[in-house]
């Protein structure tokens, strides 16, 4: 259940000021999204291993489909992009210690980096597939709705990427 709650013409004194709290809801934030960019990593790998196994168990024209060329070249790309998923993972894990601003740039980078490879696997994922991908009998289809979940979780690719650059080039 949600709701949602607005406050018009509230005066609140000075003293009523929360300050400090901030900074602590920042680093929680950045933790779930760094442990959200861990939750797809596995989702990525667990995507592009399902696709290879259906290319090897799909025949087409009388082999299966991963002998074609440019499956596989499909697949390799796809690899890259879930290898580059964990390495920002662990990358934003490694750096959550670091200082406030360094920590939001590396959290905000690697956000932004999982989301478009995440993007890539799940979307090539589903087109090797074709329309069975989708579907609710294949595994690949509900892991690609998380991942389209997880691409917005916490902040957009452009938010991050926005954020990013903020942090690293100060006006």
């Amino acid at each position: 259940m949600a709701s949602e709650v607005y406050f018009e013409n509230v005066a609140i004194p000075g003293e009523a000021l929360l300050t400090g709290g901030i900074d602590l809801i920042e680093r929680v934030v950045d933790e779930a999204t760094v442990a959200v960019c861990a939750e797809a990593s596995g989702i990525a790998r667990t995507m592009v291993n399902q696709t290879v196994e259906y290319t090897k168990q799909r025949k087409q024209f009388g082999q299966p489909i991963g002998k074609f060329q440019v499956l596989q070249h499909r697949m390799s790309d796809m690899f890259v992009e879930a290898e580059q998923v964990s390495s920002m993972a662990l990358m934003g894990t490694l750096k959550l210690d670091e200082a406030a601003d360094a920590r939001k740039a590396a959290v905000s980078m690697a956000k932004a980096k999982v989301g478009k490879s995440l993007k890539f696997v799940g979307q090539n994922a589903i087109q090797t597939h074709g329309g069975i991908g989708i579907t609710m009998e294949l595994a690949i289809g509900h892991y690609f709705k998380r991942g389209t979940m997880i691409e917005g979780q916490f902040g957009s690719i452009d938010h991050h990427l926005d954020r990013f650059e903020a942090l690293s080039y100060p006006a």
